[in-house]
């Protein structure tokens, strides 16, 4: 009788085991479905260059990283220098108000085909703060840098703005893991405990 019995309390002590186990997971779990947020800016021809593209920045938690992607540039192996401006607009960049670059983004190499991508992690940095509606920003790509100039020219540029119109587009990344993937790991936890419970029953009502 008190074999059975520490039997069944063992069976009935594991499956508790697994129940805070499945709990704990769960509660990791929770903290992983928070959504990321990116903002997609299109980059749009200035002086005539026919040079395109877009900019992704997405919040990475501990900054916010820039992925930008462009096609239609004009010679292969020539590096682009971009970057942040701040105090002015891509249309007044274009008519010839060109605003301080504060912001450095990673080179961009031309392709073959015209396309060229690079990312950069800004730390320290929300998104919240870059599109900050208090405050003028773009971002903008330069032509090829040429010996004993200053900062070339733009070609390509964004304003750096949530409004109407704007084309900037907002989307919600969910994260792996998640809701739902907790809910089942709990479920199986307490069909365990449930089905521990009745072997203890019958065992013990068999004595």
């Amino acid at each position: 009788m008190n074999r059975v019995t520490r039997l069944s309390d063992a069976v009935l002590g594991g499956a508790a085991v697994l129940l805070v186990l499945a709990l704990v997971l769960s509660l990791g779990k929770g903290a992983l479905a928070q959504e990321t947020e990116s903002m997609s800016l299109p980059l749009t021809p200035s002086r005539d260059s026919e040079v395109s593209g877009a900019a992704t920045l997405t919040d990475v938690g501990e900054g916010v990283r820039v992925d930008l992607n462009m096609r239609g540039l004009p010679e292969a192996g020539v590096e682009h220098i971009n970057h942040f401006h701040a105090g002015g607009s891509c249309t007044a960049d274009r008519a010839g108000n060109v605003a301080p670059a504060t912001i450095p983004l990673k080179t961009i190499v031309a392709k073959e085909d015209g396309t060229g991508s690079g990312t950069t992690t800004l730390e320290d940095v929300t998104l919240d703060s870059l599109f900050d509606p208090g405050k003028e920003r773009y971002i903008a790509l330069h032509s090829e840098v040429e010996k004993g100039q200053g900062v070339p020219p733009v070609i390509s540029c964004a304003d750096v703005v949530e409004a109407a119109g704007s084309g900037a587009v907002s989307t919600k990344l969910p994260d792996s893991g998640g809701p739902r993937t907790a809910i089942l790991l709990v479920a199986a936890a307490l069909l365990s405990l449930s089905a521990a419970a009745g072997v203890v029953r019958l065992v013990r009502s068999g004595c």
